[in-house]
C-alpha cells in the first residue's frame, strides 16, 4: 500500500460508493413558491434530543440559491419503486422536475413526494461549508412514515432490500 500520494476525486468517489445508503430527494420551495428538489444520498441522523438530521449539498446546486436561515426543507426517503424519481431529480436538467410527480405540501409548505417510505420536514438549524459542499443540519419538525422498503444506492447502482422485516 502506497502512502503520501494525493487521493483523486475519482478514487475517493469510487471508494465512498461502496458504502450503501438510502436514496432521498431533498425538497424546498423557491422564492417564487415553486417546488424544487434534488436527489441526495448524503443523509444521516445527527441527534435524538433534539431530533436533527443532516444533508450534504454541492455548493453549486440550485437548491442552495437564496436559501434563507429560516428556510424549511424536507428529506423524502424514496421507496424501492421510485428509481425513476431518483434519476429525474439527479438529472442536470433542473427545470420541471416536479412535472407529473405527485406531491403534497407538508409542514410549513415543504413539498412532500408521494409514495416515499418516510419524510422529515425540517427547519434549518445550522449550515456550514465543508470542501465543495454545504452541510445543512435540519431540526426535524414533523415525520411521516409509510409502508414499503427503501431504495438503496451502492456501487454506482440502485438496489432493493430483501422482504425481511418490512413494515
Amino acid at each position: 500500500m502506497q502512502s503520501g500520494h494525493p487521493v483523486s476525486a475519482a478514487e475517493f468517489r469510487s471508494a465512498c460508493g461502496l458504502f450503501a445508503s438510502g436514496v432521498t430527494v431533498v425538497t424546498r420551495r423557491l422564492p417564487d413558491n415553486e417546488p424544487y428538489g434534488m436527489t441526495v444520498s448524503s443523509f444521516t441522523s445527527v441527534s435524538l434530543d433534539p431530533p436533527l438530521v443532516l444533508v450534504c449539498i454541492d455548493r453549486s446546486a440550485r437548491f442552495l440559491r437564496e436559501l434563507s436561515p429560516i428556510e424549511p426543507f424536507a428529506v423524502n426517503i424514496l421507496s424501492e419503486r421510485q428509481q425513476h424519481i431518483a434519476m429525474r431529480f439527479a438529472s442536470r436538467d433542473e427545470e420541471n422536475r416536479f412535472a407529473g410527480i405527485e406531491w403534497t405540501p407538508g409542514w410549513s409548505g415543504v413539498p412532500l413526494v408521494a409514495g416515499v417510505v418516510a419524510t422529515f420536514a425540517c427547519s434549518l438549524h445550522q449550515n456550514f461549508p465543508s470542501g465543495d459542499h454545504l452541510i445543512l443540519v435540519g431540526a426535524v419538525q414533523h415525520i411521516e412514515r409509510h409502508k414499503g422498503s427503501p431504495l438503496i444506492w451502492c456501487d454506482r447502482g440502485y438496489h432493493c432490500l430483501p422482504a425481511v422485516g418490512r413494515l
